[in-house]
């Protein structure tokens, strides 16, 4: 029998991942036609549309998820069930949070503005290994999920979403030190790509509102508007990310600590999908021709 906080966390999810997968889609689907028109992609547009795309397979995946936790009870589905959701949940979440980490870097190597030698070399080679860096991250992020995965399949008690596969206390093994090694594998991939998206968003805040101070008295307010925009626009997605990471993570320590309330679950799957969903919308509102082109769909 569903609860109250259960039904509105699910019917929250469910208009967070509809707008995510409309933002997300629109994203891809522009891209998409720009692809196909000019037969090249920038490398802006190529992390978009690897983003976009991944996170729309994230919506869909996390609104199955929630809808067999809360409508199918029978074990035997849901252990394969679990398993098959947990790779698709884990990778598609590693795998976006790489991207956007790398969105962020090649946003701060083309708008940033330091003449550090090493920024500078940064500055010409990242555009050039952007194809190479999403291949390497789909890889890395397949590896370090199997990795996870595996290890919670083989100690059961250590599975940092539900215990899927055993859950009485009478297995009588002792797998705290197994448990503590199979964690990391869940938390590490995810910690990498926060650092990266972390220092690449000080230092182009840095820069953006220095720049900003240069130009107070040497420019309009138009102009220093729109430095202001920017700034609160990656500010804003920095904040998203920031949760995000430590939404993601929080649920492993609870589990550790024993606790895997359903309610609690949705809410972690629903500040998630907010993040998704969020940022989508934010790239919409500070891309120009992703603006241009949702204003002409809603003009129409």
């Amino acid at each position: 029998m569903l609860t109250l906080f259960e039904l509105f966390g699910f019917i929250l999810l469910v208009i967070e991942t509809l707008i995510g997968m409309v933002g997300n889609g629109f994203i891809a689907i522009v891209n998409c036609i720009d692809w196909h028109r000019s037969r090249k992609l920038s490398p802006a547009d190529m992390i978009l549309s690897c983003l976009s795309l991944f996170r729309f397979a994230f919506h869909a995946v996390t609104l199955q998820i929630a809808i067999f936790k809360l409508f199918f009870v029978d074990p035997f589905l849901m252990l394969k069930l679990n398993i098959a959701y947990d790779f698709s949940w884990l990778f598609l979440n590693t795998t976006s949070l790489w991207f956007a980490a790398w969105l962020s870097v090649l946003y701060c190597v083309k708008i940033a503005n330091f003449s550090h030698p090493h920024f500078l070399q940064m500055k010409r080679r990242f555009p050039g290994l952007v194809p190479w860096l999403l291949l390497g991250t789909v890889v890395f992020s397949a590896i370090t999920t199997t990795v996870a995965i595996t290890g919670s399949i083989i100690v059961s008690k250590c599975n940092p979403f539900e215990s899927h596969l055993n859950n009485s206390s009478d297995s009588g093994i002792n797998t705290t030190n197994s448990c503590e090694f199979l964690t990391l594998p869940y938390i590490f991939p995810n910690l990498f790509p926060f650092m990266i998206f972390l220092f690449s968003s000080i230092l182009l805040l840095t820069s953006l509102w220095r720049h900003k101070n240069l130009l107070r008295n040497s420019v309009s307010d138009a102009s220093r508007e729109v430095h202001l925009n920017a700034i609160k626009a990656l500010a804003s997605f920095s904040i998203l990310y920031v949760t995000n990471v430590f939404v993601a993570i929080l649920p492993i320590v609870l589990s550790r600590m024993g606790i895997n309330d359903n309610g609690v679950h949705f809410i972690f799957l629903n500040v998630i999908a907010a993040y998704s969903s969020g940022h989508a919308l934010i790239l919409i509102f500070i891309s120009p021709k992703l603006k241009q082109e949702s204003v002409r769909i809603l003009t129409r």
